[in-house]
């Protein structure tokens, strides 16, 4: 019988709890690998909310601590690294020592496990820190890029920092072509291996009950994710705002999500006097998802190039819209459009642009069925990113990397 290899996983972020969103897909793709051949052992920054009686057989959870007291760890989780910074610049004098207790970690792991090989999350910091693991112990690195990675964090330094990482890994992932185009510089080529979905959980949504005390005739609008500036949530809120009231009384608009701005998006969603038409739901565990989206007609992931130029590399919550069979509206940002076919599986318009989004809108609330038309074909070109396909492509690229580095 083979011997189960082991497998180190970096990561910024990953499910604390069971019921955790936290960058849920890396808990999905983990449970995609093979258990008979591969032990995951996934390191992750250490956090208040962990619950350490998680288990799994084949999945091993690992923390690293990098302030004290622990409550006073805030740099990773919530609304991710980039807004925790933007939000609070106190969190910056915790950079350094979670650099530094990551990499610590890291090393005493592969050193105590011996793994096949090191699998990063991001290329900056965790691809930095698994590259130089790497080859302090001759141990061979994947890394796997995001959006947030490569759009954003481009100064000449990070931007040095990252190509680095890359030159220097045994392979490297990129969820689209736009993700890895924002890389620089003799990387060698990309694999594109996009991030996945449970496709059969998503096209069974019942969204009967969810739309019970709706009229017959309302129309749902939706929006899922975090309430960060690169979703673009204020446009969505003003573009919103210009349908004429006939529209707004046969519609209803559904925000999930929490965030650093949603204080501010309530706010405005007051000041368009929408209260009446706009209901934020905060965050739903991940399992009543499929639930909104079958109970939502049109779903809207209206992104945006953000502050530090970070944007959405993929758009994960577009391909759970498409599954579910909900016509969907985005953005000309990031890898949106190796994802949506304009005018086909749905539609694109310019980013920062409300008078845009209200016409796309419009257009589909006046047409069903364009709007079926666009639902049926998106829930076809959603098959293809199925959890258990991912998975294969990524454990074929493990199986690759290992007889490359004997």
């Amino acid at each position: 019988m083979q011997k189960k290899q082991s497998i180190v996983w970096l990561s910024s972020s990953y499910p604390r709890f069971e019921k955790d969103s936290a960058s849920i897909f890396l808990r999905y793709l983990a449970e995609t690998i093979d258990s008979k051949k591969y032990d995951v052992h996934v390191l992750s920054p250490d956090d208040y909310h962990v619950d350490h009686k998680q288990h799994s057989d084949t999945i091993f959870l690992h923390y690293f601590k990098y302030f004290a007291p622990r409550r006073l760890q805030k740099l990773a989780y919530g609304s991710g690294i980039l807004p925790n910074l933007k939000e609070n610049r106190l969190l910056y004098s915790q950079v350094p020592f979670f650099l530094i207790s990551q990499f610590i970690a890291c090393y005493r792991l592969v050193k105590k496990l011996k793994p096949s090989l090191i699998h990063a999350h991001w290329a900056f910091p965790q691809g930095t820190i698994a590259s130089m693991v790497g080859k302090l112990t001759h141990t061979p690195v994947i890394i796997t890029t995001h959006g947030g990675d490569a759009f954003a964090l481009q100064g000449s330094i990070l931007a040095s920092i990252k190509h680095w990482s890359l030159k220097h890994c045994s392979a490297w992932t990129s969820n689209t072509s736009a993700t890895a185009n924002a890389f620089w510089g003799d990387i060698g080529k990309p694999y594109i291996i996009p991030m996945g979905i449970d496709y059969q959980q998503f096209s069974t949504g019942n969204g009967l009950t969810l739309r019970a005390q709706l009229a017959d005739d309302c129309l749902v609008l939706l929006f899922v994710g975090r309430l960060v500036e690169k979703k673009g949530v204020k446009d969505l809120l003003r573009a919103y705002s210009l349908l004429n009231r006939e529209q707004h009384q046969k519609t209803q608009l559904w925000i999930i999500g929490d965030g650093s701005e949603k204080r501010s998006l309530e706010k405005l969603s007051h000041s368009l006097q929408l209260n009446d038409y706009v209901t934020f739901l905060g965050k739903l565990p991940n399992e009543q998802l499929p639930d909104y989206f079958a109970a939502a007609d049109i779903f809207i992931a209206p992104s945006i190039t953000d502050s530090v130029g970070d944007t959405e590399g993929q758009g994960i919550t577009l391909v759970e819209a498409m599954a579910s069979s909900t016509a969907v509206i985005s953005t000309n940002t990031g890898g949106i459009c190796e994802v949506i076919e304009h005018d086909h599986t749905g539609i694109i318009v310019n980013p920062e642009s409300p008078l845009e989004l209200k016409v796309a809108l419009q257009k589909l609330l006046e047409n069903p069925e364009l709007r079926h038309s666009m639902a049926e074909k998106g829930s076809e070109a959603a098959q293809k990113y199925s959890w258990v396909q991912v998975g294969v492509n990524f454990q074929e690229l493990y199986e690759c990397v290992q007889v490359d580095h004997i």
